[in-house]
């Protein structure tokens, strides 16, 4: 078992988290199966229909997207091609206040992931797609929660998994967070204990301020699910908690994304650690090179990197691939032709994300 397989198995087993064995709303089993970890709830996730549900989720452009970051705004276009409402926010504040970027830069890349999300499929039209330093409501739903918002509040475990003990040291290990963010002064200011602290709370009221009347959303829903990664633990139950002190009526519901390993063996693909991911900022041709590379397939689906991103951002617009993992244990015609798909889609995926500005394919990020 990965250290990612046991991870997930120690959200159902030690920490009451349930498996996603049914339906989403019109997304199918298989596809939920595969998609999705696990969820705070299977029962409140199968009760959850588009008559009184929004699904809500978030991106940080702390840097050039990566296949995860993909893996999140395909959630919220699925979510929305099967009949719910649903937001998606482009968290700059969140960065911001984490000291993460200058105010103008994190601006102009928020306005770039707005703009690549829509070229996906998002439908803003039909949802809510919102940068989240420009969107009054949710930082007046942020000073209303404030009252009743403890920073330190959270669940808390006898012991981390392997996998978050790993991550936590890719991360520590990391000699420069920002050494993708090419477009990231180098003299932004450290964020202050008490920055830091907001970002939970803004992230919490984007989360609690369509369930409350009077935050000032258009409309109010029974039922709010937080799709994010597996990597955020607890997170969905610690904003129900907060809904629940400031009075506000509804529930939280966390469900969460499986995460794709980092292609150089680190735990996960992420921004902040340098050279872990295929991110969008590479050349087409570099991402087929990469995707097409055998070091990261193997004969076990679940050591697969390539069939973890098959997951989490299959091509097309189907079920995501449980049908493939004999082929990709045997490594046969069919797997050779899913790969090749796999990496075209990431390739156009990335000649999207370039179409938002004038970035040389030849320039520092293609190189990585």
């Amino acid at each position: 078992m990965t250290e990612l397989e046991a991870h997930y198995e120690a959200a159902v087993e030690r920490r009451g988290y349930d498996r996603v064995d049914g339906p989403f709303g019109d997304l199918s089993a298989s596809y939920s199966r595969e998609r999705f970890a696990f969820a705070d709830d299977a029962d409140a996730l199968a009760a959850a229909s588009p008559e009184d549900t929004l699904v809500s989720v978030g991106v940080s452009p702390t840097g050039t997207p990566h296949v995860g970051t993909l893996g999140q705004i395909r959630t919220a276009i699925d979510c929305q091609r099967a009949g719910f409402d649903v937001q998606l926010a482009v968290a700059d504040q969140v960065v911001y206040n984490a000291g993460g970027g200058d105010a103008a830069t994190l601006r102009e890349r928020a306005e770039r992931y707005r703009r690549f999300a829509a070229a996906r499929g998002f439908d803003a039209d039909d949802g809510r797609l919102y940068v989240q330093s420009e969107a009054d409501d949710v930082l007046r739903a942020a000073f209303r929660l404030g009252r009743t918002y403890d920073p330190d509040a959270g669940e808390e475990w006898d012991e981390s998994t392997a996998f978050e003990e790993s991550l936590a040291t890719a991360y520590d290990d990391a000699d420069d967070p920002s050494d993708d963010r090419d477009d990231t002064p180098d003299d932004s200011p450290d964020a202050t204990d008490f920055s830091g602290s907001l970002c939970g709370l803004l992230m919490a009221a984007d989360t609690v301020g369509p369930l409350a009347d009077d935050f000032g959303p258009e409309r109010t829903y029974d039922r709010v699910v937080l799709a994010l990664g597996a990597d955020n633990v607890g997170m969905a139950r610690r904003f129900d908690a907060v809904r629940e002190r400031a009075g506000v009526d509804g529930r939280v519901v966390g469900l969460f994304s499986r995460l794709v390993p980092g292609v150089d063996g680190t735990p996960k693909m992420s921004k902040g650690i340098d050279g872990s991911g295929i991110h969008l900022g590479m050349s087409p041709d570099r991402i087929r090179e990469r995707v097409t590379d055998p070091v990261l397939d193997a004969d076990r689906p679940s050591e697969s990197v390539v069939f973890e991103m098959l997951r989490l951002v299959p091509p097309g617009d189907g079920d995501a691939p449980g049908n493939l993992r004999d082929a990709c244990a045997a490594g046969d015609a069919r797997w050779r032709d899913a790969v090749d798909e796999c990496a075209d889609h990431l390739a156009a995926a990335a000649e999207a994300w370039q179409g938002t500005a004038s970035i040389r394919p030849d320039g520092p990020e293609a190189t990585r």
